[in-house]
């Protein structure tokens, strides 16, 4: 059995028997149907993050370890898709009856029984969204290569009409989701899943419900690794909203060269936060570009945060493909291979300074430097970007 320990300090350590300081133990035991050899790993973890492996023999496999708290553990097989399950301090036992993880069968957990219930109370919103999800990122990818194509006004109008139509399909269900979550929240203010849920569901929320939802937590929860993650969250999210003063920063731009907060001195500044691999965001570009025509002289400027650290090729050749070097673009500052160690958010992150968890979001900054709205992860519908613009200018 092959052991990876990645500590938050970032320190990687590989051991089979390595002594942790921690307490509550526990034991998985697995059987897999029509596999009698290769690996099965296991990662898990909240504030460290353990991988291990086990080889197959006779199709069975073992895991164990020490676990200060419930967590969210994955297991798969060689290069397959896994399963994302509740470990806890407890035995329990895995049963995979095809090759395929994601058909596991897990027992042994109260903390998944009870993202089991969760799961099932989503399974039927969740399976009418399937198809309408489909058909809204295939209207949409449809749109954006009419818009990198230079179609015509008419068809991209067309178009537009036609992903605008398949999202208001699916607004009510991603809606009817999120309501069953929030059900199953507060219905189990106990539950370890409900903190570690919630910390998905925060970019649909405003600051003041996020806290109460925290409020709502049970204690040892409010001060369990899931629990301060989400107070931090909150605080970030708050950094980032309308009264708050703009955090500082600065980032080269696409040729080099550094740009902060105070490059926009005396304009009203909107950062766009964005990824090239966002399709609602490429498809905000066009919209964007409208805007910075009709308000760039009367003093809007526009500072476009890429999520493409990974992939600055992408990112410069999305500028490009959609016309937007007219304003000016930097990346967000993550260093990705340390984030996949160990999951913390970093000071040079600029997503992680502004609370912003998804994107498209855009912040607007007045030119003393205050926050004066919020569109998208944490704050209005996006929608109101144009009212708040036509309210200023």
């Amino acid at each position: 059995m092959k052991k990876l320990l990645t500590i938050a300090t970032g320190l990687l350590v590989a051991s089979c028997s390595m002594a942790q300081e921690k307490h509550g133990p526990f034991q998985l035991n697995g059987t897999i149907t029509g596999k009698d050899n290769g690996y099965v790993y296991l990662r898990y973890g909240n504030g460290f993050y353990i991988e291990d492996s086990c080889a197959i023999k006779n199709g069975t496999f073992s895991f164990k370890g020490m676990l200060s708290e419930p967590v969210l553990a994955t297991i798969s097989g060689n290069g397959e898709s896994g399963i994302d399950f509740y470990l806890d301090p407890a035995t329990i036992t895995v049963d995979v009856k095809s090759p395929s993880f994601q058909e596991a069968t897990i027992t042994g957990s109260g903390t998944q029984d009870e993202y089991r219930e969760l799961l099932q109370e989503r399974a039927g919103a969740q399976q009418e969204m399937a198809p309408l999800s489909r058909a809204f990122e295939d209207a949409n990818k449809q749109y954006l290569n009419a818009i990198q194509t230079r179609k015509s006004e008419a068809e991209l109008s067309t178009l537009k009409a036609k992903a605008d139509a398949a999202k208001e399909k699916l607004l009510p269900l991603q809606e009817k989701v999120r309501e069953v979550s929030y059900g199953f929240f507060r219905s189990h203010p106990d539950s370890y899943v409900t903190a570690a849920e919630l910390r998905y569901f925060t970019s649909y929320m405003k600051p003041e419900t996020l806290k109460s939802y925290i409020g709502k937590l049970s204690p040892r929860l409010q001060t369990s690794i899931y629990g301060r993650e989400l107070t931090d969250i909150l605080e970030k999210i708050q950094n980032g909203s309308p009264g708050s003063r703009a955090q500082l920063f600065s980032q080269p731009d696409m040729n080099g060269q550094p740009v902060s907060l105070m490059t926009f001195k005396g304009k009203y500044l909107l950062l766009d936060f964005w990824g090239s691999w966002c399709l609602p965001c490429r498809k905000n570009n066009a919209h964007l570009k409208d805007l910075y025509a009709q308000y760039k002289d009367k003093g809007l400027a526009i500072l476009g945060i890429a999520d493409n650290d990974n992939k600055p090729e992408e990112w410069k050749k999305a500028i490009a493909k959609d016309g937007v070097a007219v304003w000016s673009h930097i990346l967000r500052g993550l260093d990705s291979n340390k984030f996949k160690e160990d999951g913390k958010p970093q000071p040079g992150d600029i997503y992680n300074m502004y609370g912003v968890h998804a994107v498209p979001t855009q912040i607007l900054i007045n030119p003393e430097g205050v926050i004066v709205a919020r569109f998208g992860s944490g704050g209005e519908s996006y929608e109101q970007l144009d009212t708040k613009l036509a309210e200023i200018f």
